[in-house]
């Protein structure tokens, strides 16, 4: 992340107390928001299918990696993640970015971990709000 860039304000509602799955989709929402490129692949499996619904199919990390370098212009100013939820080997983290220009994003990340706990398959669902409603 770029030094001239304000820390994000993060808040998380979502109770992640006694399950790691959850942390994991915490901390990943967290990468995301500091644009932290490699943390954010960290949790990515080497055969990543990753879905922007709308948008496009990403797979493998090295178009991961391509992808989330073109996102991380965009400077976030603020990431709400209202609740996650985890079932098995299935998760799935939900709420709002607002970046730094003042667009916002609600937006859901549907995952599924393989055996060794990396995600290997991501569906991204994102919507434009207006905040001022």
């Amino acid at each position: 992340m770029p030094s001239d860039r304000a820390e994000p304000t993060i808040t998380v509602l979502a109770d992640c107390s006694g399950s790691p799955m959850k942390a994991r989709l915490r901390d990943l929402n967290i990468a995301f928001a500091h644009s932290d490129v490699n943390a954010i692949l960290d949790f990515f499996a080497d055969d990543i299918a990753w879905h922007i619904v709308g948008e496009r199919e990403i797979r493998g990390r090295a178009a991961a990696r391509e992808a989330l370098e073109a996102m991380s212009g965009v400077a976030v100013r603020e990431l709400v993640i209202h609740s996650i939820i985890s079932d098995g080997r299935e998760g799935a983290v939900n709420g709002v970015i607002t970046s730094e220009p003042g667009g916002a994003v609600a937006f859901c990340d549907v995952c599924r971990f393989d055996a060794s706990g990396k995600i290997d398959l991501m569906k991204s669902y994102a919507v434009e709000i207006n905040m001022e409603g």
